[in-house]
This record gives structure tokens, C-alpha cells and sequence, in this order.
């Protein structure tokens, strides 16, 4: 684990005075992640962490959530919203970088491949340990595929993300209703 320094502009220094643990908690989780998405997918030497611009990525995450509280009443954001938020400052910043000398066409959207990776194990953290039906494999990775698409090749915010997110927990509340309807 790197030492989280969270450099930021002066603007933002009350922001990590006053949220410094959660920044950091934050922080670990996505630099966690990082590190095991690179190391499962053996990309230690292609691949690397930019601790600069993932402190963009967390400061930039904090400031929209400071600024949402107040704007929609809230006091704490839901899983949704702080998903959506970080993927987008993800997405926005690129904070993995391959290595210089390395031509690799698989990995020019590396970072697209991250997001849609941490929304995915999200996506489908509850109920875990659930296995797809088989006639249903293709649906999800249509979806997984698409989002990713997404993510490389089309406008996109964290608003839309959250919508999409959303859209998904939506259709996994009517797919309930339909199985367990009486």
C-alpha cells in the first residue's frame, strides 16, 4: 500500500482536513483495487498506479459529494451514488498508466476495463455467491460489454452512471417481483 499524501489544491485543503479518515479510507479502497485487478490479470509489468492522479481521482470524488449533500438534502450518500461518483473521476483522471515502452492494444482502455469491472463485482455483490443460469450468461456479459463500450466511446457522467446503476437495481427489483409473484 502507497502512503496516501492526498495532495490537492489549497481550495480543497478544508475538504481533507475535515474528511481526512474517510478520504483515506476511500483512498485504500480504489488503490486496493487497483492492485488486485493488475495482479490478477498479471499485468504487473505492463501496468501501473499513478498515486498523484489517483489523489485527483479521490480529492475530485469528494468535492462533487460535498457539493451534492447540501444541493439534494442529503446527508449521506447511498452505494449507488458513491459508485457512480468515483467511477466517473476514475474514468475522468485515467489514473492507471501503461508503462512507457509498451505497445499493447488490449490496454489503451485499461481504466474503462477497471470501472467496469469495480461496477460490476458492485452490480453483483448482493446477494453473493449467486450463479447465473447459463441460458443467462450472454445478458450479462451484453451488459458488462456494452457498459464498457460506453465508458470508451460515448459522453458519459456521473449522473448517467448513477442511472445506469440504478436502471440495473431496477430490473433486478421487477425480476424479483415477477419470480415471486403470487
Amino acid at each position: 500500500m502507497v502512503e496516501v499524501k492526498l495532495n490537492c489544491d489549497s481550495d480543497y485543503k478544508y475538504l481533507v482536513d475535515s474528511q481526512e479518515e474517510r478520504i483515506k479510507s476511500r483512498y485504500k479502497f480504489v488503490y486496493d483495487f487497483m492492485t488486485d485487478y493488475i495482479k490478477q490479470r498479471e499485468l504487473e509489468d505492463k501496468i501501473h498506479i499513478i498515486p498523484s492522479i489517483l489523489d485527483h481521482v479521490i480529492v475530485d470524488y469528494f468535492v462533487d459529494i460535498d457539493r451534492l449533500k447540501p444541493f439534494q438534502e442529503i446527508e449521506y450518500v447511498n452505494e449507488i451514488k458513491i459508485y457512480s461518483y468515483l467511477s466517473y473521476w476514475i474514468l475522468r483522471h485515467k489514473p492507471l498508466q501503461v508503462y512507457q515502452d509498451i505497445e499493447d492494444a488490449e490496454l489503451v482502455f485499461v481504466n474503462e476495463d477497471l470501472v467496469t469491472e469495480l461496477l460490476g463485482s458492485f452490480l453483483f455483490s448482493e446477494p453473493e455467491n449467486i450463479p447465473i443460469l447459463d441460458e443467462k450468461q450472454e445478458d450479462v456479459y451484453e451488459f458488462l460489454k456494452t457498459m464498457k463500450y460506453y465508458f470508451c466511446y460515448r459522453s458519459f457522467t456521473a449522473q448517467s452512471v448513477e442511472l445506469l446503476l440504478l436502471a440495473f437495481q431496477a430490473g433486478r427489483g421487477y425480476q424479483y417481483s415477477v419470480d415471486y409473484m403470487k
